[in-house]
């Protein structure tokens, strides 16, 4: 079974290959709609990626991260915006002048098969903002501490990071719908 991850993100690619090897990688440019609600947007680039492609089985992921400090209604899946306007210091800094420090990260997938046919797949995960130990604007890895770990996503090893992350529990329930 060939089925295509679409991202330019190698980051992104390599832990989903690293729970499913039979991952390949599709880069396509895509024009990702705007709005609060991630199911849409996970459908909207999926549909979009499937135009380009020909029969192809693929999955788009979308992530959001939700904060405490802004009642866990933003950034969500703006979160790439906001990366790039303030950085993970930025989030970091957020949580600090709120003093209120929770997280969830959440990841959906959107899994079309050659026949057009969609399953939706999400996976959540609880925590914190810490003080940022990195500024970067693409990864807010640096300052999520997930529930019950002692590491931050970017201090784990990418085995570690795929048993828990919001990425890997999606990526299991597809693996469980697919049968492999």
């Amino acid at each position: 079974m060939e089925i295509f991850y679409v991202t330019s993100n190698e980051g992104k690619f390599l832990e989903a290959k690293a729970m499913l090897p039979e991952l390949k990688k599709l880069t396509l440019e895509l024009e990702e709609m705007q709005s609060l609600d991630p199911l849409k947007i996970a459908k909207q680039k999926a549909l979009t990626a499937t135009k380009k492609t020909e029969n192809k089985s693929l999955i788009v992921d979308d992530v959001s991260l939700y904060l405490e400090a802004l009642d866990y209604k933003l950034p969500g899946p703006l979160i790439k915006w906001f990366l790039l306007a303030i950085g993970s210091k930025g989030i970091s800094d957020i949580a600090e002048r709120f003093n209120k420090y929770g997280a969830v990260a959440v990841c959906t997938l959107c899994y079309i098969d050659s026949k057009g046919k969609s399953k939706i797949f999400t996976g959540e995960v609880k925590g914190k903002i810490v003080k940022a130990a990195n500024n970067s604007n693409k990864s807010w890895d640096y300052v999520f501490l997930p529930n019950g770990n002692e590491k931050t996503f970017a201090e784990m090893s990418s085995y570690e990071k795929n048993l828990i992350s919001h990425r890997g529990l999606a990526i299991k329930k597809l693996r469980k719908y697919l049968g492999i």
